[in-house]
């Protein structure tokens, strides 16, 4: 079983946002109040997956917002929707999950498929050997620049919370294991940034679009 590398403290969580990701937690934190929205959106008469399907929709929206207003490009293979970087081997997946930043590892709410259990099997063994697999230790306070990363976000009334962090494998639908955790909104955290407002309007979080020539 991989020891996960965690990142909890404020100044560690914005040191690897901003060196993995160049972005910071506050853009992080309006990706969350877009999915906290869109669960709003759901009403007695919809399906009772409505919920989960907007949050999905307007997570993965404002993850490739976010992501391309740096220059990142959408990604989409084997129903599997994201965003990766231009030059290098990273990418990051929007994903609903039950238990999101808490000492137990995220599980999906809807099960993984084959394609996610392919995807990020080939992103570990590209970047690590078995030895080096079988090696990664929980103390060490650095991380990884590449890989399958998944924005993972689980809403339970009041209680928000999110994660950045990169799986090590996929089994049986579910996370078999993470090789590095970014903790975004632990416990608790939710009341210092929800905005009390109407989310009826909708939209996405406002990024800088970034124009560039073909």
């Amino acid at each position: 079983m991989l020891a996960e590398r965690i990142h909890d403290q404020d100044w560690e969580v914005t040191e690897r946002l901003r060196t993995v990701f160049d972005c910071s937690k506050d853009e992080c934190i309006n990706i969350v109040r877009e999915v906290v929205g869109a669960r709003a959106d759901a009403v007695e008469d919809d399906p009772v997956t409505a919920g989960g399907q907007f949050a999905y929709i307007h997570g993965t929206r404002n993850v490739r917002g976010l992501f391309r207003s740096k220059g990142w490009v959408s990604y989409r293979r084997d129903n599997i929707e994201g965003v990766r970087h231009v030059s290098r081997d990273l990418k990051v997946i929007y994903q609903n999950v039950d238990l999101a930043a808490a000492t137990r590892w995220p599980q999906p709410v809807s099960s993984k498929g084959a394609g996610s259990e392919r995807l990020i099997d080939a992103s570990c063994a590209s970047l690590f050997s078995e030895e080096e697999l079988r090696s990664l230790s929980g103390t060490h306070r650095g991380g990884h620049e590449a890989g399958i990363w998944y924005f993972c976000v689980s809403v339970d009334g009041e209680d928000v919370r999110a994660e950045l962090s990169l799986p090590s494998g996929v089994a049986n639908g579910r996370f078999s294991g993470f090789i590095e955790r970014i903790f975004i909104l632990r416990s608790g955290d939710w009341s210092r940034y929800a905005i009390e407002d109407d989310f009826s309007g909708g939209g996405a979080a406002e990024f800088e679009p970034v124009v560039s020539r073909k």
